[in-house]
């Protein structure tokens, strides 16, 4: 029965290790790959190079890497910070204050997300040019602001907020928008922390969008920067992957610092 129980044990111990290395392997390959030159980079070799130091050099020199990256980064923590305040504000209305009309709108509001995002481009494009707000920040930010899926994803969690709270601090005198900041927030800060990676993830990557809206270079994002990279007849593999893991990086501190938060916000953690 032991030696039994020792191999179950062996054997799972291997499928965990087999699986981990293939979702690492990708990694490995990628940071390699920033020390290769572009032919060492198509024929999968797996052994470091000595090109990081030209590869970096070409990079810069065609490339405005720190400007990108600010971009991008400005861009995702803006739409994280208004999107947290929007979306939790909208998803709280919907699920503690009771009103006739209030599931048909949300109805409404969940049906639009079986749209594809190339159905509302040109209208959306259109929109932005009539209000001049096209090659700028803003017209990046403003239509991710609003995401159906954080309203329904906040609201599933508010379900779990007990309303006699509510009904303690409003004969305690405090207001509606002062018991969802002081109290609602507070008690659910894993939830919005699952909320504000899957904003950020969004926004980070996001490419089809800022392509359309932004026409200087100045003011590009690190997608629309890597894209650029994969030109007709050259690819310069080894500073598409430097960009590539300087765009990786950001999203790899948030996860592991918020690795905690967020698995318990998916789960629906109520402090």
């Amino acid at each position: 029965m032991k030696r039994t129980h020792t191999i179950s044990y062996f054997i799972i111990r291997l499928i965990l290790l087999i699986g981990a290395f293939i979702s690492i392997f990708p990694f490995i390959w990628m940071i390699i790959g920033t020390t290769q030159n572009p032919n060492d980079v198509v024929r999968g070799v797996l052994k470091p190079g000595n090109e990081f130091l030209s590869n970096w050099k070409k990079v810069n020199a065609s490339y405005s890497v720190f400007t990108f990256f600010m971009n991008s980064f400005v861009i995702a923590f803006t739409t994280v910070a208004g999107g947290l305040v929007i979306n939790g504000l909208a998803a709280f209305g919907f699920e503690k204050y009771r009103s006739r009309k209030r599931e048909v709108f949300f109805n409404i509001l969940l049906v639009s997300m079986i749209l594809p995002q190339m159905a509302i481009v040109i209208p959306l494009f259109r929109q932005m040019a009539f209000f001049n707000l096209l090659n700028t920040r803003i017209a990046i930010i403003l239509p991710s602001l609003v995401s159906v899926f954080i309203i329904f994803f906040l609201r599933q969690n508010f379900k779990m907020f007990p309303t006699e709270i509510m009904e303690a601090a409003r004969v305690d005198g405090a207001g509606e928008l002062s018991i969802f900041l002081r109290i609602v927030v507070p008690s659910m800060k894993a939830t919005f922390a699952s909320a504000s990676i899957y904003l950020f993830l969004g926004q980070w990557n996001s490419y089809l969008w800022p392509l359309m809206t932004i026409l200087s270079d100045a003011k590009k994002t690190l997608p629309i920067a890597m894209s650029s990279m994969m030109r007709a007849y050259t690819i310069e593999y080894g500073g598409l992957m430097i960009l590539v893991c300087i765009s990786t990086l950001p999203i790899l501190v948030l996860f592991l610092t918020m690795q905690r938060q967020f698995v318990a916000g998916l789960l629906g953690s109520i402090k």
